[in-house]
């Protein structure tokens, strides 16, 4: 091979080390909130994200060619993967484990207690819903994934995605206020 030849591989194979870790670095925080909260628990989360980035460097040439769906692949990487390792385990994430692994943004101590008392009242309600409307909701609030999004991810109509999680929305609301008024 001649010198340029080795060269421009050189610089391919930089290009594809420098995009990658943008993409990284944009993705991977939604990425652990969403599967996080899906699977509760911190190292099934760190492996499922490692998996799903493994695979996408594997074969980023072909995701490098349209990068917009590059966030759907990414998504729905990550909860194929989490299904596959469900499955394969059996495992059933419990409330008290969504709640001991929650590792979200620290506020000052009367609010972190408020705020992790209706964290609890949420997902004690969320528990209570069928399972893609759980989902959708995940998605939606802790995977950051817009409609479009949480739809080619989950392969619904757009337009069910938002009557679910209006649905959602609308059962937390009841809940909680009656939970609050008491």
């Amino acid at each position: 091979m001649s010198f340029k030849k080795e060269q421009k591989g050189l610089n391919t194979n930089n290009d594809k080390i420098i995009e990658f870790t943008l993409i990284y670095n944009r993705y991977k925080k939604r990425l652990y909130n969403y599967l996080l909260k899906l699977s509760g628990d911190e190292m099934i989360t760190e492996d499922i994200i490692q998996n799903v980035f493994l695979k996408l460097y594997d074969n980023y040439s072909m995701k490098s060619k349209n990068p917009e769906s590059i966030n759907y692949w990414l998504f729905k990487s990550a909860r194929n993967e989490y299904y596959n390792y469900y499955n394969k385990n059996k495992r059933k994430t419990t409330i008290d484990t969504l709640l001991e692994n929650d590792k979200t943004e620290k506020y000052e101590i009367e609010n972190a207690l408020e705020l992790k008392e209706l964290k609890k009242l949420i997902m004690r309600e969320l528990d209570n819903m069928d399972f893609e409307q759980r989902e959708i909701y995940l998605l939606k609030e802790y995977g950051g994934l817009n409609y479009k999004e949480i739809s080619e991810t989950m392969d619904i109509e757009v337009g069910l995605v938002k009557s679910r999680l209006y649905k959602v929305r609308q059962k937390l609301i009841d809940k909680i206020s009656k939970i609050i008024k008491q």
